[in-house]
């Protein structure tokens, strides 16, 4: 069902990228020196997929037997999709502002390792490795832009863009693992289980990005009649995000890392 989705996410985004390349080439020939943007505010909304995937790790002690053991969880973040969507404002000739808010979502796995003390004998731990499944990110993304717009024709808009994001992520997290003996000698046992709490926390990031957007659709033949398409169009934002935030467990912290390169497209309203 996940696969499904994304790949219906996937084409979602993929279909108005298709548009914006299709316009680039029809139009290309009419591109000429950078003009002063003509429109003060521009509204969009995207999906798209966060392709890179990313790794991190959390160590957590425990007490067996009167001695102290310890898993490692290295969780495996896979790539996800992406809603994206935002407004910005022209203050000054090529300077703009923006204000965007992003979510991301991705379920992935990881993997443990324990090392498990022995019910007789001190120092002597056993070991053993087994995989967590099912565990969901979510990043709720504020971001603020600061905008340098390029306008190099009435229908092809380019603007660069960074500023301060503020991340709200909540993480599945492994807390406890659980083992069954094997018997006598107990020298062998075998991870069973394991439970998952989810952590939430907000941190402070960056973000940079490159919006291309284009304005063709009043060009089409069949859309020419209609004097509001001059104001519509598709685009196509790359953008990278950057956080860190501490995860607390029982104490015990994990630094996981946010963000990601983001490709979304979509729709344009320009006004």
């Amino acid at each position: 069902m996940r696969t499904r989705q994304a790949i219906s996410l996937c084409r979602g985004a993929l279909a108005p990228a298709l548009w914006l390349i299709a316009g680039l080439l029809v139009a290309a020939p009419e591109a000429a020196a950078q003009l002063a943007p003509t429109h003060r505010i521009v509204a969009r909304l995207d999906s798209g997929w966060r392709p890179a995937s990313r790794t991190f790790a959390g160590t957590r002690m425990f007490t067996a037997h009167q001695e102290q053991g310890q898993f490692e969880a290295d969780y495996e973040l896979k790539d996800g999709g992406v809603v994206d969507g935002g407004i910005s404002f022209r203050l000054w000739r090529n300077l703009g502002i923006g204000f965007d808010v992003s979510r991301f979502r991705t379920i992935h796995g990881a993997r443990i390792a324990s090392e498990v003390p022995h019910p007789f004998f001190f120092d002597l731990p056993r070991r053993t490795t087994g995989r967590a499944g099912g565990l969901e990110r979510q990043e709720l993304g504020f971001h603020i832009r600061a905008l340098w717009v390029s306008q190099f024709a009435d229908w092809l808009v380019v603007s660069v863009s960074a500023g301060p994001s503020i991340i709200s992520a909540k993480q599945d997290l492994v807390t406890t693992v659980q083992h069954t003996e094997v018997g006598f000698p107990f020298s062998d046992l075998v991870f069973s289980g394991h439970t998952v709490s989810a952590q939430s926390e907000t941190t402070t990031g960056l973000n940079g990005g490159v919006d291309i957007d284009s304005f063709f659709l009043h060009r089409l033949p069949f859309l020419r009649r209609f004097a509001a398409m001059e104001r519509i169009g598709v685009g196509l934002l790359a953008r990278y995000v950057r956080g860190v935030v501490t995860l607390q467990v029982d104490g015990q912290p994990i630094e996981v890392d946010l963000g990601g390169l983001q490709i979304t497209s979509g729709v344009r309203f320009r006004f």
